[in-house]
């Protein structure tokens, strides 16, 4: 590790800097669960003071191993292996030559070279290798390293898969490249001079604006030769290493891996956003349609207020009838006279109250059927409406996004058997007669069904509580009255008394079905603003990390 004391502020500066950048865009990817990034991050970080890393490549006998060869000017690695037994060589400094077998096919040689103390040196398989592994391995090094030198055979240096690796390494990565022209001595130097400008042609359309070539021998360095073109690679590593050059390759390399990354999880989010925004509109649809069959429902509920207190009013405007005519003066005398066929008038007034029970109950109870059955089919339309839409949301959506670590899908589940819950289950009777009068009632069955009998069963309670306090008020009243002959007060009582349980019956009533409309609905809207909520709690956290990563992208460019 290389000696604070010889870096410049501005390079100790630059390397806290891009340090820092990491360490954000690790919170970032450890935020979002991407777990390929933030290895990848802890990587860059822990390599950020370690030696540069600089990675040799290139189809099999493209003559990379004689190249390390010669560099060192000893035999390191194995020449012209077999390509299913070549060993992926990372060589870096030690006091004395030392393997370590890092997995299969993967080694780490320690050499006393003084250049290894401020880089590494990989020498990967050929990038036509036959084992799967070996390419694994290799593009496993490729993020971590911070050069990448390309070598081609300088009598074909138009090897298909190096370039393919070159475009790679260019467009995902951004490393740093040198290209090497080996094996010189096999060609003339007009046939080098050629494969040289060609090489710079190919690397410009892979965006390499100034490559950086070198034309050596590997023959000629091990045989002594002046003119092995080794001298000025020698050179290059010297100056980069001593002008601080090779830290500032290295930091270049994280920020190409920061800005990587970042880019790669603010598209991923771009995403996410977009999917929630879409589940943002879903939801507020849903809600919609809830909000529009609630106002559809208000009307619908004065028109069944209407129908029942319809019912009520004829029949109670007939007790009222029944009533006025036996006070006739004719048949109050009638009634009075002992042994008279006409029953006495306490044996009457439960007479009239029986018949209108009976009446009221049969009556109403069609009604209530009729009533109920356009409740209960109006509710499980606008359920079963609801629960088709998820149903093709959940078709539609699944090739539309790739979302970051949600359970989108799994919130569709859940609220489509919450709202089948709710249109098939016990559980609406709880929610509709919750603080309710009829709430006190029994009523076998299950889910919308319920509905109707709450309905019927509310309906019957309602008239027959407030018409029996009326009749046992009234026969009280009449027996009092009677005695003093006041027929006109007794008449203006009855029809006061009537018209005010009419009134107090249609108000009842009213309350009644619209508290239990009001239940449901509110029921199914807070199932449906729960995942809204969740949306957009989301999407706020979501618009907080797209800005954070876009800040990091911008940093780690002008970095």
């Amino acid at each position: 590790m290389i000696d604070r004391q010889l870096l410049g502020e501005d390079i100790q500066r630059r390397r806290a800097s891009v340090r820092q950048l990491l360490q954000r865009c690790m919170k970032l990817a450890e935020v979002l669960s991407d777990n390929d990034s933030l290895q990848l991050l802890v990587q860059r970080l822990s390599l950020l003071e370690t030696a540069a890393m600089f990675v040799v490549v290139g189809e099999v006998k493209s003559g990379k191993s004689s190249f390390i060869n010669a560099l060192f000017r000893e035999s390191i690695c194995e020449v012209a292996a077999d390509p299913c037994t070549a060993n992926i060589q990372e060589l870096v400094y030690g006091n004395e030559y030392r393997k370590t077998v890092l997995g299969n096919h993967w080694e780490r040689v320690h050499l006393p070279q003084e250049v290894l103390r401020e880089i590494t040196i990989v020498d990967t398989p050929g990038t036509n290798s036959i084992l799967r592994e070996h390419q694994a391995i290799t593009e496993r090094y490729l993020p971590q390293s911070d050069v990448v030198i390309f070598v081609f055979p300088a009598r074909n240096p138009y090897t298909h898969t190096a370039w393919e690796l070159l475009s790679l390494v260019r467009s995902e990565w951004h490393r740093k490249t040198v290209f090497v022209l080996q094996q010189a001595d096999l060609v003339t130097q007009s046939e080098l001079a050629l494969h040289r400008e060609r090489v710079v042609q190919y690397a410009r359309q892979r965006h390499v604006q100034e490559p950086i070539i070198f034309a050596v021998s590997a023959k000629r360095e091990m045989e002594g030769a002046a003119d092995s073109g080794f001298a000025e690679f020698r050179e290059f590593l010297r100056k980069t290493v001593e002008s601080g050059e090779v830290w500032r390759i290295k930091w270049q390399g994280t920020l190409g891996v920061v800005r990587h990354v970042t880019e790669s999880i603010r598209k991923r989010m771009e995403g996410e956003r977009q999917a929630l925004l879409s589940d943002r509109d879903f939801f507020s649809a849903l809600l919609s349609r809830v909000s529009s069959r609630r106002q559809k429902g208000e009307a619908f509920r004065e028109m069944v207020v209407d129908r029942l207190s319809s019912v009520y009013d004829r029949l109670s405007r007939r007790l009222e009838n029944d009533i006025v005519e036996a006070l006739e003066v004719g048949n109050l005398l009638r009634r009075s006279l002992p042994f008279s066929r006409d029953h006495g008038f306490r044996t009457w007034m439960s007479e009239v109250q029986k018949r209108f029970e009976e009446d009221l109950r049969r009556e109403i109870e069609a009604e209530s059927l009729r009533v109920a059955q356009e409740i209960v089919e109006g509710m499980r339309a606008m359920f079963q409406d609801m629960m088709e839409a998820i149903a093709r949301r959940q078709q539609s959506d699944i090739t539309l996004f790739e979302p970051l670590h949600s359970d989108r899908m799994g919130v569709l589940d859940r609220l489509r058997d919450q709202l089948e819950r709710l249109n098939t289950a016990d559980a609406v009777y709880a929610h509709v007669s919750a603080g309710s009068n009829i709430g006190k009632l029994t009523l076998a069955g299950g889910g919308l069904a319920v509905m109707g009998a709450v309905v019927l069963v509310s309906t019957h309670m309602i008239a027959f509580d407030v018409t029996g306090g009326v009749l046992a008020s009234l026969g009280t009243l009449m027996m009092v009255l009677t005695m003093g002959w006041k027929r006109g007060a007794i008449l203006r009582e009855i029809v006061r008394r009537l018209e005010q349980a009419r009134a107090e019956f249609r108000e009842r009533l009213d309350g009644e079905i619209a508290q239990m409309l009001d239940k449901v609905f509110l029921e199914v809207e807070h199932r449906l603003k729960e995942p809204l909520h969740q949306v957009e709690t989301r999407l706020q956290r979501l618009s907080s990390w797209i800005e954070e990563a876009a800040a990091i992208e911008k940093e780690a460019e002008e970095a």
